[in-house]
């Protein structure tokens, strides 16, 4: 990625706060993210630890590595190199096109609503009644609001999003192309006792007839706080009756379901195609990797870590690590993978065991049978 002009390390270090090791007048003119694919001229930035046993190979003039890390490269070093990265892709990237600000002319937006200070609303928008949009606020092509959506200052809505109805979306908030905020939860009733229920109940008698499912209206909305981000084609359903709330500073990834009534923490991240079920709490910080499942009604304590792939079928504690299915601490997990690795060997050694017990017994037996012979 070319920089704006040539610059030298030591005012590069200037800008970002780094201190610089070798001549700071070595000049770069485009910076590099992946060391290896760096070349003479660039400046190559080490973001992650293990990438650091690429050094000897890489052909920057340049690089940016933590403090601590040693190198014949001329270098500027930095507390956490991935900070510096955000701030330069954040300045060298390139232009994205954004709506101007104010209407375009293709755009359906309700008389009713309210518009701050420099909104711009894209081509094919529709704004339905009774809608607050906060100043800055950038929606794109396509993207639809119901009525009584509430949208705070300087937020940023890609192409396709849906919100529905009596949404409430919070300041500096970013939705992804195809997100879906508002929709009816997963909720419906039997009118009598379900097949289900009585297979949970004990019952084994099941009964073999139409039992239709009835629609249990959804009345709550949903409320997004602060500073959070949405993934593309993510869903946040609606609350039964009052909120489903997404805490300020939570990242939610692409393909992600969020369930009716879930109370998401502050500074979350849940990564893609996780699925949490209905009424779930999930603590500030908490971390849920990819294809992460929930059941309904659990909680996920703060700072707790539920691996990829992860079924949670119980509480889950503050600052704890799961992982498997269903999930159970991870230094346990890995113990029992473990020992089942080894199962094999100790098979075949618990087959040659038996054997040779075997054959003890035998010879045990033949000699109690020659002493009982020569009495």
């Amino acid at each position: 990625m070319k920089l704006p002009m040539e610059m030298t390390i030591g005012d590069i270090a200037n800008l970002i706060g780094g201190r610089v090791v070798g001549p700071a007048d070595t000049k770069v003119s485009s910076f590099s993210p992946s060391p290896l694919a760096a070349k003479e001229g660039d400046l190559a930035v080490f973001f992650e630890a293990k990438m650091l046993k690429q050094l000897p190979q890489v052909k920057a003039s340049a690089v940016i590595l933590p403090e601590g890390t040693e190198t014949d490269l001329p270098a500027i070093y930095v507390e956490r190199p991935l900070v510096v990265m955000q701030k330069m892709l954040g300045v060298l990237g390139p232009k994205r096109f954004y709506p101007a600000a104010g209407v375009h002319p293709t755009a359906i937006v309700d008389p009713s609503v309210k518009l701050g200070k420099d909104v711009a609303i894209g081509p094919l928008v529709v704004i339905g009644p009774n809608c607050e949009i906060g100043d800055k606020t950038k929606i794109m092509a396509g993207t639809i609001l119901g009525g009584k959506v509430k949208i705070g200052n300087d937020c940023l809505l890609h192409p396709g999003c849906l919100i529905a109805d009596y949404s409430q979306i919070g300041n500096r908030v970013i939705l992804q192309q195809g997100a879906s905020i508002g929709s009816d939860g997963y909720s419906y009733v039997t009118q009598k006792m379900s097949n289900m229920e009585r297979r949970l109940a004990g019952i084994r008698e099941l009964v073999d007839e139409s039992n239709p499912h009835l629609k249990i209206p959804n009345i709550g909305y949903v409320v997004i706080e602060d500073d959070v981000e949405v993934g593309s084609n993510a869903t946040i359903d609606r609350a039964t009756v009052g909120t489903t709330k997404i805490g300020a500073g939570t990242k939610i990834d692409n393909l992600v379901m969020i369930a009716h009534n879930n109370q998401i923490g502050r500074e979350a991240l849940i990564i893609a195609q996780t699925g949490i079920g209905g009424s779930c709490v999930i603590g500030d910080r908490a971390i849920l990797a990819g294809q992460a499942g929930l059941k309904d009604h659990l909680t996920v304590g703060k700072d707790a870590i539920v691996e990829a792939k992860t079924g949670v079928m119980r509480d889950i504690g503050e600052r704890e690590i799961v992982t498997g299915t269903p999930a159970e601490p991870m230094r346990e997990f890995f113990t029992g993978l473990a020992y089942k690795r080894k199962l094999p060997k100790m098979n075949s050694e618990i087959k040659a065991l038996n054997k040779k017990v075997e054959e003890l017994e035998a010879k045990l037996a033949s000699l109690m049978a020659e002493k009982q012979l020569a009495k």
